[in-house]
């Protein structure tokens, strides 16, 4: 049996194509919620089947607590012998800790998204700690882009395969139109900017929708506490409660670009063909800056956004794939297990 592992928002996203082919062929699997995103997940609940398994996790806990509860709960499943392979995406805390409950269980693991890296452990932290402590232990590596594959072959990982990026396939399954509205989406949530960076922010944001009043600057925001706390900075930008999935893909369609520290928007963008200022020091995404879509601004929105404002339509070639990762790995979990 397959055991597909998700806890956070991104997670259920780029898993619901891998799940969904799984159940097309036929395959034996089950899932398991571990419950970082429980209101962001029921936005979307009905992306992926009702979960197998489901961890009740308590509020306000530090990372150390949700992995330590998630490897327990993790445990007592794995216990049972049933499961063969186990499937996770990305470099959340969720990520890392049921991988390593698979690890301990001497049970196979597959992951999504492998070879994002930025090499610098401090940034973004804690996902490239993750990350890297994953590939390590992984068993079945898929790459969402020949850079990552790269980067899975220089550090001496095998059974690694370029499969593309599953937000793909969700992104091209919309066939939403592509316009240039006078929309401005924002999105921003990482640890990595908490504290005065946030302020900062907010404060070159709330100053780009004034000055630029033809502008309609939305903000979905985050439900992390160290994100609301500073939202009263804002008195131009509309702050608007988070989207469901395929209302945010809509908006991306539609906005003139995306101002964002999140990684899959970086994705998605391209999908939609929209310019994306990236507020972090650097990104695991170095595709995005290679093709022109995206530009690392760090924390200098005001000094970079005519970037996007000016030209805002991109031109170039996807780096993510054609939307059909989700069939790449589940070819790839038939030959390694004969299936």
């Amino acid at each position: 049996m397959i055991l597909v592992c998700y806890g956070t928002r991104p997670e259920i996203i780029k898993l619901a194509p891998v799940i969904d082919e799984l159940k097309a062929r036929g395959l034996p699997f089950k899932t398991v919620f571990t419950g970082q995103h429980k209101d962001l997940y029921l936005q979307f609940k009905n992306a992926v089947p009702k979960p197998d398994y489901c961890l009740e996790m308590q509020a306000s806990r530090t990372l150390s607590d949700t992995m330590a509860a998630i490897i327990v709960y993790l445990d007592q499943i794995l216990a049972k012998g049933e499961v063969k392979l186990l499937i996770v995406q990305g470099d959340t805390a969720s990520t890392f800790a049921c991988a390593l409950s698979a690890f301990n269980q001497k049970v196979a693991i597959g992951h999504v998204e492998a070879g994002l890296r930025t090499y610098n452990l401090a940034s973004p932290f804690p996902e490239e700690g993750y990350r890297q402590m994953i590939s390590r232990i992984a068993t079945l590596h898929w790459a969402p882009t020949d850079n990552a594959l790269t980067n899975l072959k220089k550090e001496g990982m095998s059974h690694a395969r370029m499969t593309g990026n599953t937000v793909m396939d969700s992104c091209m399954a919309t066939h939403y139109p592509i316009s240039y509205s006078n929309k401005v989406l924002v999105t921003l949530h990482r640890r990595e900017n908490f504290g005065e960076r946030m302020i900062k922010l907010f404060n070159e944001i709330e100053e780009l929708a004034y000055r630029h009043p033809e502008l309609e600057v939305l903000f979905p925001m985050h439900p992390n506490p160290q994100v609301r706390m500073h939202k009263d900075i804002f008195k131009k930008v509309q702050v608007i409660e988070p989207l469901e999935y395929l209302d945010t893909l809509k908006l991306i369609s539609e906005a003139k670009f995306i101002i964002s520290d999140s990684g899959g928007l970086q994705e998605e963008c391209v999908a939609f063909r929209k310019k994306i200022l990236i507020c972090r020091e650097n990104t695991e995404r170095p595709e995005s800056i290679e093709v022109g879509i995206g530009k690392i601004v760090n924390t200098d929105i005001l000094a970079n956004y005519r970037w996007a404002y000016d030209e805002p339509e991109w031109i170039g070639v996807n780096p993510y794939g054609e939307g059909n990762a989700r069939k790449a790995i589940v070819n790839h979990i038939v030959e390694y297990f004969d299936l």
